[in-house]
């Protein structure tokens, strides 16, 4: 799927001041990290949104330059239309070296899934993702950031998400958000740097439906995944757990993906927006 511009126009958002904030925040790690492909992936659609267009233009020559640098044909090929229809020199220039460069996408049809009945894919989906959780909760009391109360009352509250019927996020740092903030800022900050998933304003963002559509819908839903924009053939996904690799598995299999952290009330508001009370979160 390749980046479009109209596509965009048509899902953008209205200013708002903590997308600014965001773009603040994004460069002052370009400043230290001139080379970090999340940066300048996010400060790309990021300045689009906030119509900074010749920011938005020298962003993706800086990207483009690190994809050639990486020989990522895959994430070139992706850019090329965006490439070629600029108005920037450097980035027309830059084109016709990427034509060069790019190869035929390999063929990334997934295999056909065993047929489950409805109760049974939420069973399997929501107990994958308890233990994911669980998981993510260990690795947090390793890290020193939980201690094993915190652990053992988190635990206890995730254990007893439903896991058949009725469909219900599972989030340990959903839990943190509503009984300890302290608690949630800490592992949100330990997080990002151990996993590389930079915290992301989700809330400045209107994800477009369109984007929603190629990705499990339940796995989004009860993981806590919001896919909120496209650079190139990625997606940019907002997620609750980053340590979660068979998520990062599962929606890498649908498009390349690249992974931020956020507020687990913005993946709450994001996914009640796109799933409807009568088949969305309960």
């Amino acid at each position: 799927m390749c980046y479009n511009v109209s596509d965009m126009a048509e899902d953008e958002p209205k200013f708002d001041a903590r997308l600014a904030e965001g773009v603040a925040y994004f460069e002052q790690m370009l400043q230290l990290m001139p080379e970090d492909r999340v940066t300048l992936e996010f400060l790309v659609v990021a300045y689009e949104q906030l119509d900074r267009h010749e920011d938005a233009q020298k962003a993706l020559v800086s990207l483009t330059k690190i994809l050639i640098k990486e020989h990522d044909t895959a994430a070139l090929e992706g850019l090329l239309p965006r490439l070629e229809a600029s108005d920037y020199a450097e980035a027309k220039a830059l084109s016709l070296r990427v034509k060069t460069l790019i190869a035929p996408a390999p063929d990334l049809t997934p295999e056909v899934p065993k047929e489950m009945t409805e109760d049974e894919i939420v069973e399997s989906v929501s107990s994958a993702a308890v233990k994911a959780e669980f998981a993510l909760v260990d690795e947090l009391v390793d890290g020193g950031v939980l201690s094993e109360e915190e652990s053992k009352r988190l635990k206890a509250q995730i254990e007893v998400t439903p896991t058949a019927g009725q469909v219900f996020l599972v989030s340990a740092l959903q839990i943190l958000e509503k009984e300890n903030s302290t608690a949630l800022e800490k592992c949100i900050a330990y997080l990002a740097d151990r996993h590389a998933a930079p915290p992301i304003p989700l809330a400045a963002f209107e994800p477009p439906k369109s984007l929603f559509s190629p990705f499990p819908a339940l796995t989004l839903r009860v993981r806590g995944a919001v896919p909120f924009a496209l650079i190139g053939k990625d997606a940019l996904v907002a997620i609750l757990n980053p340590a979660d690799e068979g998520l990062r598995s599962e929606l890498s299999a649908v498009m390349p993906c690249r992974f931020y952290l956020t507020m687990p009330s913005f993946v709450e508001t994001a996914l009640a927006r796109m799933f409807p009370v009568k088949e969305g979160l309960s």
